[in-house]
């Protein structure tokens, strides 16, 4: 095994070594071939580029020779301006040039081809531009400019006018790059690129205007041939770099091979080289492992002899039902417990279909199966629930499988049948007492439900009970009042406006008592069973509407913010109102002593969860911290004794727990307190 080990060892080291080999051979090569190609296409690219400026290096020196050129630089007068103008505009037109324009001796333009669109560059000087300077100097100009305008790279070509041998101005022909650029033809991307680096033009992915090193990593190869290449990476790219400087036109030209080839030809050396390295491998090993087979059959089939004598020992004492049978279904061997299973001998039961031991009509998925037995569609049949048919016409449950055997020559399908009687009677015991169980929690749960509702109420008036000290206290005090205006009214029948003023007191003592029995009523109350629709801005604006007066009144600012779409949910408008009202006037009562009171209401619609939320703000001292726990108790208030018994947010929070919503307080960071309602929002058609 060891010795095994090392010889795998030892090849595949071989082969790696080999393709490895192989592989830095191909790259090198190929390396080589594209940088030739990229010098050929960067030497076809610089010709043609210099083609295409050379057929505008005659424009300047042309211009300079006509006669209204220096008739207009020595006289600059209108007329003569317009006629060269027109001249200069003509001539661009037919050389297809991108401007002609003519400068006087100090730099400023004379004429110009693009006269009737462009006055702002007659304005313009040029005395600092090189094409100006090197035609002051008696030179053929010639220089590159990038606008810093629109980014619009241009060449600029340029050529003395004398007035005998006096200087007396340039002329000056404007070419921009792309009408230069549009005649290259490359099999390669073409960048060109200024003195900078930075890139003007190019057909490769890249970013004109920008630095190349901001966008490329170079990396520089040396081949095994002695040559140098450098490749241009970016992300999961990669060029061969052929560059040249121009010097004269102060740019650097770069032609860029796609080495995908080179890629191309790596990965199939590698795979050719460590194929034909592993194949022959394999051949070896083939041949070595036919003379051990050769050797070994005849132990192989001495050793198949005895296992399937052991096969048959085994399905013969095996404790479930096992069937042979053919392709067409008909059964050709079944051991002892299937003989048993359904009441028959083997004689009775050899060439006999499957399905006549099945209680079936022979459109199961069982019949299905065997209809495919011959057939590649063929999938197994694993623990199907069915029912045999014993000799003696009874029936009992069974679970069948069909699998196909392996190994076997002739096409076999071994079939196991487990007979499963005891088990379906044990489960329709089981469903049997399930139901019942199910019948009793059922009765159970209603029993409990209505127990707990029964619960609730009485609870309600259990606290009601212990709140009869402090409702005798409330209705003590306007009682000692009445009976003391009553008094008062008595003794002053003679005086009728101070009895009116004394009944007028009576009356709103009594209405006091009249809300505090109003509470109650509303704590005891019963939530109803049915719900209906309940439109929040209907309810918004009828609760509004009863503290309209005191808000003016009381120079409240009210600031509403509502959704355009009307928002819908489940109760009733009674209870909504009163929550809101309970929330408002709560808010109201909070404010007293402010001379800017502000309430905030805002309605917002939370799509995501299906949910409303309604906030109710104000700017008054905001709640006790040590009240915000159990704020939502009954009979916890911060109002002085005889303002309220502290039973409004707890109906509150009742009636909200009944429309399934629910109610949070808190104290804004300007110092207020903030009253959060959430409900389900209610889809209306």
């Amino acid at each position: 095994m060891v010795r095994r080990l090392l010889v795998t060892l030892l090849f595949l080291l071989l082969t790696l070594v080999c393709t490895w080999q192989v592989v830095t051979f191909a790259r090198d090569w190929t390396l080589q071939n594209l940088h030739q190609q990229g010098s050929d296409e960067l030497l076809k690219v610089i010709t043609q580029l210099r083609s295409a400026l050379d057929e505008y290096r005659y424009l300047p020196f042309l211009i300079s020779q006509d006669t209204d050129v220096k008739a207009l630089l020595v006289d600059p007068s209108p007329s003569i301006a317009r006629e060269v103008s027109l001249y200069l505009e003509q001539i661009n037109l037919v050389a297809g040039s991108s401007s002609l324009f003519v400068l006087n001796s100090d730099g400023n333009t004379a004429a110009y081809s693009h006269w009737r669109d462009e006055q702002e560059f007659i304005q313009r000087s040029h005395r600092r531009q090189d094409y100006y300077k090197q035609a002051l100097a008696g030179n053929r100009g010639g220089q590159f400019s990038l606008n810093e305008h629109n980014q619009s790279p241009a060449y600029f070509l340029s050529s003395p006018v004398y007035n005998g041998t006096q200087f007396s101005g340039a002329a000056v022909v404007r070419v921009e790059l792309e009408a230069m650029v549009k005649k290259l033809r490359s099999t390669g991307e073409v960048i060109l690129r200024d003195q900078t680096g930075t890139i003007f033009y190019t057909t490769a992915p890249f970013n004109r205007f920008k630095s190349i090193k901001e966008q490329v990593n170079v990396e520089v190869t040396l081949l095994t041939s002695g040559v140098v290449t450098r490749l241009w990476k970016r992300g999961s790219d990669q060029w061969l770099s052929r560059s040249v400087a121009l010097d004269d036109l102060s740019w650097q030209v770069s032609v860029l091979t796609d080495t995908e080839v080179v890629k191309r030809n790596v990965r199939n050396a590698a795979l050719f080289s460590f194929g034909g390295c592993i194949a022959l491998g394999l051949f070896a090993l083939w041949f070595r492992e036919r003379q051990l087979k050769l050797r070994s059959q005849n132990v192989t089939r001495e050793t198949l002899a005895k296992s399937e004598a052991q096969q048959k020992a085994i399905i013969n004492n095996a404790q479930v039902g096992l069937l042979l049978i053919d392709e067409r279904g008909h059964i050709t061997f079944a051991n002892d417990m299937a003989l048993q299973q359904f009441a028959v001998s083997m004689p009775l039961i050899l060439a006999k279909p499957l399905l006549e031991l099945l209680a079936s009509d022979g459109i199961t998925p069982i019949a299905r199966v065997l209809h495919r037995l011959g057939e590649k569609g063929f999938s197994p049949l694993v623990g199907y629930e069915a029912v045999g048919s014993r000799s003696d016409g009874t029936e009992f449950p069974l679970l069948i499988s069909i699998r196909k055997m392996q190994g076997y020559e002739a096409k076999q399908f071994l079939v196991t049948v487990i007979d499963i009687s005891r088990r379906k009677g044990l489960e329709i015991q089981l469903q049997k007492a399930n139901e019942s169980l199910e019948h009793k929690v059922e009765e159970r749960t209603l029993a409990l439900r209505e127990a707990q509702e029964e619960l609730v109420q009485a609870g309600k008036m259990a606290v009601l009970g212990r709140m009869s000290t402090a409702i005798v206290h409330e209705l003590n005090q306007p009682l000692t009042a009445i009976r003391n205006y009553v008094a008062i009214c008595r003794q002053v029948m003679t005086q009728p406006e101070m009895l009116e003023e004394s009944l007028l007191e009576v009356d709103g003592l009594t209405q006091r008592m009249a809300q505090i029995t109003a509470q109650l009523k509303t704590y005891a109350y019963k939530k109803p069973e049915q719900k209906q629709p309940v439109s929040m801005q209907m309810v918004l604006e009828n609760s509004l509407q009863m503290f309209k007066q005191r808000i003016a009144d009381e120079d409240v600012r009210l600031k509403l913010d509502l959704p355009e779409k009307t928002l819908y949910v489940l109760g009733d408008n009674a209870r909504l109102e009163q929550v809101v009202v309970n929330l408002v006037k709560n808010a109201i009562d909070a404010m007293q002593g402010r001379a800017d009171k502000e309430l905030q209401i805002e309605l917002i619609e939370d799509s995501n969860s299906q949910q409303l939320q309604l906030q109710v703000i104000d700017n008054g001292e905001g709640i006790d911290p040590a009240l915000l726990a159990n704020l939502f108790d009954p009979f916890i208030t911060s109002k002085p004794m005889g303002d309220g018994l502290g039973l409004g947010l707890a109906i509150v929070k009742s009636i909200m727990r009944d429309l399934n919503g629910d109610i949070s307080a808190g104290n804004t960071e300007q110092g207020g307190a903030v009253f959060t309602l959430q409900l389900p929002i209610c889809e209306t058609n």
